[in-house]
């Protein structure tokens, strides 16, 4: 019998997210394309542990032993060098090693990319102003302290940083789970989640913020409206709202965070929010919500000016 293959972080983290949204099991399983069994264990693992991998290895494994350290530390002295780290950084960097942060992989299957690819392809002649009609929206979660957002920085080459031993590894420590939106003219409203995410809050979030912010950005004017495919945002009754409120709503690939640039505004936020320090949850509310509000309109044009960019890069990605 074939082993059978790991489960990625990425796939767990994003079992971890959609559950914690509202769906069932077996529509987490059918959208990551695993055993319903295999969702659950993830689940009880996180629950228990508060991370969906066992915190163990911090980087790449040794290559030599402790005795062989010591052999390699007297040679250098033998020969008049004085060993510090500056000159341990200096070698490996000679070696062609770089200190970086752990990069997040997507998990995609052949059909996600042949998705991907076709989306890309279908707008790449939109220009940045066919891009400053549309509101995009997601969920995320910040954390308190760095913990989850922070970013894990390890010693590796070009060639290695989607290696097993140099992702980051996952945990989830306390928390508040947001929804907002933003467009090339600034940001849009920002509420925090204090529930699941099912297709009745989910209508009720889009009717509170997502409304306001499309009167205030764009007025009488059409737009469309970005959403991931998280199965509440694809149920019926929400079509029906958004149907009923002539909000013309975009077609969104799989497993694509990389392609919203809302998850830039993401990055900037937390990183607003960990300079003000929070130690509990209502503070970190507070600062969420200070953070949010000041910032500017012209980073998030910049990130839609980035869209025809983005989509080049994927289009150059899947044809080679």
């Amino acid at each position: 019998m074939a082993p059978t293959r790991e489960m990625s972080l990425e796939t767990k983290e994003r079992i971890v997210k959609l559950l914690e949204e509202g769906n069932s099991s077996r529509m987490v399983a059918k959208d990551v394309g695993c055993s319903q069994s295999a969702v659950s264990k993830i689940w009880t693992k996180y629950k228990q542990h508060g991370m969906v991998v066992k915190a163990k290895r911090t980087g790449r494994p040794r290559k030599t032993s402790k005795r062989q350290d010591k052999q390699l530390k007297h040679k250098w002295e033998e020969a008049g060098a004085n060993v510090c780290d500056r000159t341990v950084r200096n070698r490996l960097k000679e070696m062609g090693f770089q200190y970086r942060k752990a990069k997040r992989k997507p998990s995609l299957t052949p059909k996600h990319k042949r998705t991907r690819l076709q989306w890309a392809k279908e707008r790449q002649s939109w220009t940045v102003d066919d891009w400053m009609k549309v509101i995009f929206s997601d969920e995320s979660r910040i954390c308190i302290g760095q913990g989850d957002d922070a970013g894990t920085f390890v010693w590796c080459r070009s060639s290695e940083i989607y290696e097993e031993a140099c992702l980051k590894k996952t945990k989830f420590p306390q928390s508040l789970m947001i929804w907002a939106c933003m467009s090339g003219k600034g940001t849009g409203e920002m509420t925090v989640v204090n529930s699941s995410i099912n297709a009745q809050v989910y209508i009720d979030i889009l009717d509170s913020f997502l409304i306001p912010s499309i009167e205030q950005m764009f007025g009488d004017n059409e737009i469309i409206f970005q959403d991931d495919n998280a199965s509440c945002h694809r149920a019926k009754t929400v079509k029906a709202f958004l149907g009923e409120r002539h909000i013309q709503s975009m077609s969104w690939p799989a497993n694509s965070p990389d392609l919203n640039p809302i998850e830039n505004l993401w990055w900037k936020l937390k990183k607003m929010v960990h300079k003000k320090a929070p130690t509990c949850k209502a503070d970190l509310a507070t600062a969420i919500k200070e953070s949010w509000h000041q910032i500017d309109a012209e980073y998030c044009l910049s990130l839609i000016k980035s869209m025809p960019q983005r989509l080049k890069a994927v289009i150059k990605v899947l044809r080679e």
